[in-house]
């Protein structure tokens, strides 16, 4: 009986809130990531963004609604990627001129290239560690 109720309750929220619960879980997994690998804490992000530690504390409990202003902010301060857009290029072989083949590529920097580490993170971002595509 509780399952079904509790199917019932789940079958009714709207797309764009489970949508928006992942992505926020997300980003939050994210800073705590960032903040363990670099060695610091939540009040030392606070102070590195000029807030209180309750303020911060609020943002990564899920009490406040983060704006992309806010993520910038903590994305400077951590000096670290927190949301990865992907983006998609498009490129023409040599070939194509004669057949008009044209095709695309959406690329994940991050993709299949397990990051441990800040200085793998690094690596990475600088372009010194090749990932494919």
């Amino acid at each position: 009986m509780r399952n079904k109720i509790l199917q019932e309750v789940l079958n009714e929220i709207p797309k764009e809130t489970k949508i928006f619960v992942r992505l926020y879980t997300d980003i939050v997994t994210r800073i705590n990531q960032l903040l363990e690998m670099k060695g610091l804490s939540q009040k030392d992000l606070a102070e590195k963004l000029d807030k209180r530690p309750s303020e911060v504390n609020k943002w990564l409990k899920g009490e406040h609604n983060l704006t992309l202003r806010s993520i910038a902010k903590m994305q400077s301060a951590l000096e670290s990627d927190i949301i990865n857009v992907p983006y998609t290029t498009a490129f023409v072989s040599k070939d194509a001129k004669e057949y008009s083949f044209k095709t695309s590529v959406t690329v994940y920097r991050n993709q299949d290239k397990k990051i441990t580490s800040l200085e793998d993170e690094e690596k990475v971002y600088s372009g010194e560690v090749k990932i494919s595509a």
